[in-house]
């Protein structure tokens, strides 16, 4: 989907209904898996002219042959995007849907479907607090003020499959919505507190006309209790519309928030670089000894989509040119990259072809065991592609029947 139109189907609570029939049984669509260790799950896309529908599904090979629907695809509802938390596949609803259903392997390694959680407004993003995979925090935002004046912060204990509280935060505390509304773009959770990256809009028009300020919101945690806003002219904003690509923590617990301002992801003006900015661990302000210039940096570019994958360094789709304002919503030009965000340097990944993203959705990648797995569609050909962080070097894998990959997690 165009992520032009997916803005406009997200602000209109559009639901988008497949075309392509697949038998909704949360089993018995599904083969037996191959006798091999490894499971995966995939959420896949697959566009028509008319609707996306979207679907899990397993492998136990990301790297050899092809990953097909055909017998071996759960029917998701509606628009989804995907988390994964101890050992739990979450296909998470949007446009309107606000389930969320979480997937696990039954005794016969097969996917399998637990219904139940479901939130009040479609989800913007669950983190996992503290690493153990106990127990997810997660926020949802309105898209304008006439679907609601309140965020809405939650605990979901992950072994119940239940929200454990819920706390409405009004957006005007948060930022002046005279002046636009917000989108959220990125949310960490670090010892005592709640950190949220977010970006001014117009909720009518989409435009970006505040441009000049990263923005990050500090709340309260477990309670969610709104204590400040902490700013920073630096850069612009963090993240871009619904890529969840705002803010990252490390194993330190040092906070960056990660500015693109790109015309591409949908901004509509760029007055600055560019940039990372750094909270250090402990601190609920922006280090001012800290700037990492990405425009200006070798092989650098705007990050368009990251992942955390350990040791100070992000796994990050980065810009090959700058864009203009006719990109605007292309989420194109991209490639693979590995960032330090200690060392400041940005290492272009090898192997890996220029590319457009799925914008408009979190980045489909995965960290397991030194490598990184994420999907790129490249001449009309959907693969997996491989990418060894030691080397900095992409590896091209299976080949996936589908438009896009929504999701990616390692489930044995």
């Amino acid at each position: 989907m165009n992520i032009k139109h997916l803005i406009e189907a997200t602000l209109l609570s559009s639901v988008f209904v497949g075309a392509i029939s697949c038998k909704k049984d949360n089993n018995d669509n599904n083969p037996t898996p191959p006798d091999a260790e490894s499971v995966y799950a995939l959420g896949l896309g697959v566009t028509t002219s008319t609707a996306t529908t979207n679907y899990v599904v397993q492998t136990s090979d990301l790297m050899t042959g092809d990953i097909t629907l055909t017998g071996n695809g759960i029917l998701q509802d509606g628009y989804r995007d995907y988390a994964f938390y101890g050992s739990k596949f979450y296909s998470i609803g949007g446009l309107g849907i606000t389930d969320v259903n979480t997937i696990t392997l039954d005794a016969s390694d097969k996917l399998t479907t637990q219904t139940g959680l479901t939130f009040d407004l479609p989800n913007n993003q669950l983190v996992d607090v503290d690493g153990t995979g106990k127990t997810m925090a997660g926020v949802s935002m309105p898209t304008g003020p006439t679907v609601g004046l309140n965020a809405e912060f939650y605990t979901i204990d992950i072994a119940s499959n239940t929200v454990s509280n819920k706390v409405d935060v009004p957006i005007n505390s948060i930022y002046d919505t005279t002046r636009d509304w917000i989108f959220h773009t990125g949310f960490e959770v670090r010892g005592d507190k709640a950190f949220q990256t977010f970006y001014p809009v117009n909720a009518t028009t989409y435009a970006t006309q505040n441009t000049d300020t990263n923005y990050v919101a500090i709340y309260s945690y477990p309670d969610f209790v709104f204590q400040k806003v902490i700013k920073d002219d630096r850069t612009g904003p963090s993240g871009a519309f619904n890529t969840r690509s705002g803010l990252f923590k490390t194993e330190s617990g040092d906070l960056y928030a990660v500015s693109n301002s790109s015309f591409s992801n949908g901004y509509s003006q760029s007055t600055k670089p560019a940039g990372i900015l750094k909270i250090a661990s402990g601190a609920t302000d922006f280090d001012a000894d800290y700037f990492f210039n990405t425009d200006e940096a070798a092989n650098g570019g705007k990050i368009a989509h990251a992942i955390y994958i350990g040791g100070g360094k992000l796994f990050a789709a980065i810009t090959t040119e700058e864009p203009t304002i006719t990109d605007r919503w292309s989420d194109g030009k991209l490639t693979l990259a590995i960032v330090d965000l200690v060392g400041k340097t940005i290492t272009r990944v090898a192997n890996s072809p220029v590319f457009a993203g799925n914008g408009g959705r979190s980045f489909a990648a995965m960290v397991d065991n030194g490598k990184v797995y994420n999907a790129i569609s490249a001449d009309g050909v959907l693969n997996i592609y491989q990418t060894d962080i030691a080397t900095a070097t992409a590896t091209k894998g299976a080949t996936i029947e589908a438009t896009f990959v929504g999701g990616i997690a390692k489930m044995k």
